[in-house]
């Protein structure tokens, strides 16, 4: 089988990552190729700033080292021969005139790399309302990056003809144009990703955010663990989230480390407390290809909500780590009132004293609604995601339905423990353990006996004599 890596992020593990899978394929006796395709962009949302490069940083440096690995290896290394013409490609960016859901529309090659693009700029940016008018510029460069990186993945199928491509998480402006380019060609396309730790990696068809082969992945996982005591780790799993244990090696950050245990905010003690806790807006606006609004969602929540007297609602924004507000506490800080209190995202409140609190717990698309449940506190899922219909939470279909549920006489029916301890199941091992791979933490390791790094040595000797002063 010819199998295809093409790859333009360079940023570790996911480069390394793309060694491993060579590695991997070559000992399998397939026709293993390597190509880098994101050279020379006129700006993308990974590179470097300016202050690193003006150090000496570079991602250059970084490649050499790792192409030379994979040489050694037997793996092929294919570059770029002839550039493409970008004649199109400028003609099409200068076009670009509109906001962003016409950015999120705006096709190339009947491809709409716009959507990646919206992607990239809205995580970048964490801004789910980027202004696309004002960052004109930024817009147009990483547009004309992705159609480049795209008429390059087209040329190398084209001169190659894989059976197989790889290449990184689909969601990105220079990686999701792979994806297209694959599809234009019927080339199976297979995705890498991080997995349950740091020493795992996963790979996915077609879309590392699917959420239905997410909700696969989660029964597989559970029927394929023979491990007898895997019911009692996936109990623990949930026991440490709500104690605050720490997930160090886990590809998982604890935003609710510099939370102060059981501290909780002033709430009226003759009303029922439900809680909606927030996630990061621009995280699940910057997934291609799905739709998500949970303004929207929570808007029709606070409507019915203002219909009862005796409730008080509580929004627990998502946790940040920063000391500072996020731009997502000003939206939600529109909504205080008598009957709401709103905790910033740099509050230190105990989110989970909180939960235990609570009489009701909703969400649209976080994840903790799930360990809610598993605690048997009444939960309501308002959005559609990997949980939803696995009889955990209740998930209403219209207001009449969530009315009903908010309703002080209503029963919340009994939660499947089974489909939470298969959840937690999955976040424990989902993802294939690293052979060719050792990371030392989440963003450096050591690949086939080497670490590759984009750092110059001048910012090395720096880093080390900081570190001796912070130590």
């Amino acid at each position: 089988m010819k199998i295809l890596i093409l790859e333009s992020i360079a940023a570790t593990p996911h480069l390394e990552t793309s060694g491993e899978i060579a590695i991997r394929e070559k000992k399998k006796g397939n026709d293993v190729t390597f190509c880098w395709i994101g050279h020379n962009l006129p700006w993308n949302d990974w590179e470097l700033n300016w202050f690193y490069k003006l150090l000496g940083g570079s991602y250059e440096k970084k490649l050499i080292s790792f192409c030379n690995l994979l040489r050694k290896n037997k793996i092929r290394v294919n570059n770029l021969e002839k550039e493409v013409s970008e004649l199109k490609i400028k003609k099409w960016t200068r076009n670009f005139k509109g906001d962003l859901r016409h950015l999120k529309k705006y096709e190339y090659d009947n491809t709409n790399l716009g959507t990646s693009v919206a992607s990239s700029l809205i995580s970048k940016f964490k801004n789910i309302n980027f202004d696309t008018k004002h960052e004109i510029n930024k817009v147009r460069q990483l547009l004309h990056s992705s159609a480049l990186v795209y008429e390059r993945a087209k040329d190398k199928i084209i001169e190659m003809r894989p059976d197989k491509i790889f290449t990184f998480n689909n969601r990105f402006a220079t990686t999701y144009p792979i994806i297209c380019a694959a599809k234009k060609f019927n080339v199976i396309i297979n995705i890498h990703e991080r997995g349950s730790d740091m020493n795992k990696f996963e790979i996915y068809p077609n879309d590392a955010h699917d959420i239905n082969e997410i909700k696969k992945r989660i029964n597989r996982y559970w029927n394929s663990n023979r491990d007898k005591s895997k019911i009692i780790k996936a109990k623990r799993f949930f026991l440490n989230k709500a104690s605050g244990k720490s997930l160090s090696k886990k590809n998982i950050v604890n935003f609710t480390s510099k939370q102060i245990k059981n501290y909780l905010p002033d709430l009226p003690n003759n009303k029922r407390i439900v809680t909606f806790y927030s996630s990061r807006d621009y995280e699940k606006a910057s997934l291609v290809n799905q739709e998500f609004d949970q303004m929207k969602a929570f808007l029709n929540l606070k409507k019915v909500i203002n219909k009862f007297e005796d409730i008080h609602l509580v929004v627990r924004v998502h946790p940040t780590l920063q000391e500072n507000e996020s731009d997502d506490d000003k939206e939600w800080l529109k909504f205080k009132d008598k009957k709401t209190t709103i905790i910033k995202s740099n509050e230190k409140v105990d989110s989970y004293s909180l939960m235990f609190k609570s009489d009701i717990v909703i969400t649209y698309t976080s994840s903790i609604i799930v360990e809610a449940a598993y605690f048997d506190k009444p939960s309501i899922s308002l959005g559609h995601f990997w949980w939803s219909g696995r009889n955990i939470t209740e998930e209403p279909k219209n207001n009449y339905q969530l009315k009903k549920m908010l309703d002080k006489n209503y029963k919340f029916k009994k939660i499947n423990k089974s489909s939470c301890l298969q959840i937690a199941n999955y976040f424990i091992n989902y993802g294939i353990d690293y052979k060719y791979y050792y990371p030392i933490t989440s963003q450096r390791g050591i690949f086939m006996g080497e670490i590759l790094t984009w750092k110059s040595k001048f910012i090395q000797r720096a880093e080390k004599i900081r570190n001796i002063f912070v130590s």
